[in-house]
């Protein structure tokens, strides 16, 4: 998927608005170069920051839980600790990052720990996860928020699938915050149990809003699910509907090509190709 979102990403496009517009001549006469990019780039980094969790998670628990024992591709870097308390109904799984920075394979630098706890018993059909962030940093970003996944071992296609609540707090370096709150749910599709990470592929759905510190609201529906491929750092295809106060359209990621490149169509129909 494209994952590593640079300019516009997963909800980034939203934000196709000036900020303050404040009468509807002004709104009327928004183009494809009205881009506030101040927005879009902060929606995207909380867009990026998001998938990054969502695969140290996820696929930290099916490391610990499934490959760990057999794989010669852990997802998980070297430079991360993992730290396991048993008792006897439960299991908690510390991913530590350290203070000074664990570069991920996605090739940001991560800090900080990713706490899990769940159930012994993770041959269950589904099995919930509860997750929490301490000092969590990617980049310059922290994340803050503690949330459960509901792990379904198979789902009605015969593949793991994954819901997950989201309800996060991102404070930037320069002290700006953001929050968004919503779900989304990954379908395991190719490559799950195998030990390679290499050869994952996931489907993503879900919808969620993101709310900016100058009160501006940005909400997100995939309407298509979004194909995000452990192979390639961008999104290879899916589309999203993007809603802000006066603007809205669809982003579409592509036809499975790993190339940075997405199509966005505003609601008069008229398109931009878009570099992520």
């Amino acid at each position: 998927m494209k994952n590593n979102i640079l300019k516009f990403g997963f909800i980034a496009f939203f934000s196709v608005v000036l900020v303050g517009c404040n009468s509807e001549e002004v709104a009327d006469q928004l183009s494809f170069d009205a881009i506030d990019t101040t927005e879009a780039s902060l929606t995207a980094s909380i867009d990026d920051g998001s998938e990054v969790i969502s695969d140290l998670t996820l696929q930290g628990f099916e490391d610990e839980e499934n490959l760990g024992k057999r794989s010669n591709n852990r997802f998980l870097p070297d430079c991360a600790t993992i730290t396991v308390v048993l008792t006897d109904t439960s299991k908690e799984v510390t991913i530590d990052f350290g203070t000074e920075g664990c570069e991920v394979r996605s090739g940001h630098i991560v800090k900080g720990k990713i706490l899990m706890s769940y159930q012994l018993d993770v041959d269950a059909m589904s099995l919930v996860i509860n997750y929490g962030l301490e000092d969590f940093f990617i980049d310059d970003m922290q994340f803050e928020g503690s949330r459960t996944i509901t792990r379904l071992k198979s789902n009605t296609n015969g593949n793991p699938q994954y819901s997950m609540g989201l309800d996060l707090t991102v404070t930037f370096a320069d002290g700006t915050q953001a929050s968004r709150t919503g779900s989304k749910t990954r379908e395991w599709i190719e490559g799950a149990f195998n030990g390679n990470w290499g050869d994952n592929v996931f489907l993503v759905t879900g919808s969620w809003q993101t709310n900016l510190a100058n009160g501006n609201m940005h909400s997100t529906t995939i309407t298509t699910p979004i194909r995000r491929e452990a192979s390639c750092r961008f999104l290879v295809s899916g589309v999203v509907e993007l809603v802000r106060t006066n603007y809205s359209g669809t982003l579409d990621y592509g036809d499975g090509s790993c190339d940075n490149k997405a199509v966005f169509t505003n609601s008069d129909g008229e398109q931009r190709e878009i570099v992520l």
